[in-house]
């Protein structure tokens, strides 16, 4: 097998520039990274169209027996395929759905949410901080508290923790 050069090449600045867009994406506030839904299609389009246009050209050099494998392998990366296929592979299986505050009785109680990528609750976590405002304290400063629980991806509980003063109390195990 030959690897096709021009092709590699072409491939990993796809992926590069692909890398960077979405790393830029990310530093933008607000609404502003709502640009990237019109510059990855044109990019995807335009990398489509030219590579292409090279395979079209190089089909006997590209496509015979040695630069064969080497140039479908290259041509798929080529394609957002490759990029939805990597985020699906790297994506968490749960990730924070969201955090509240919730001051009452002279403290607050912080609650996390997580969730599957189904939409499922993955486990709802509380910590406790001694005072109402919670505005300039130290996440070191919360203290787990009360009681979590872990779902599994139907819903049903696999394992509830007591927590008392940042100290695990009990867990209790109901499915493996």
């Amino acid at each position: 097998m030959k690897l096709n050069k021009t092709l590699l090449i072409i491939t990993i600045c796809f992926l590069l520039v692909n890398l960077l867009f979405f790393k830029h994406s990310e530093t933008l506030n607000g609404g502003r990274a709502m640009i990237y839904i019109i510059i990855f299609p044109v990019f995807w389009i335009a990398t489509l169209v030219t590579v292409g246009i090279l395979a079209y050209r190089n089909r006997k050099k590209w496509f015979n027996k040695k630069m064969r494998i080497s140039t479908i392998v290259f041509l798929i990366l080529c394609t957002p395929l490759s990029i939805w296929g990597f985020s699906a592979l790297t994506r968490p299986e749960i990730q924070l759905s969201g955090t509240g505050y919730n001051p009452t009785n002279g403290i607050t109680i912080k609650t996390e949410t997580w969730i599957y990528n189904s939409g499922q609750t993955a486990v709802r976590k509380f910590w406790k901080l001694d005072k109402v405002n919670s505005t300039n304290s130290e996440e070191s400063e919360y203290k787990k508290d009360s009681i979590w629980v872990y779902f599994d991806k139907k819903g049903d509980t696999l394992k509830v923790e007591k927590y008392k003063n940042d100290k695990l109390i009990e867990t209790t195990e109901l499915k493996k």
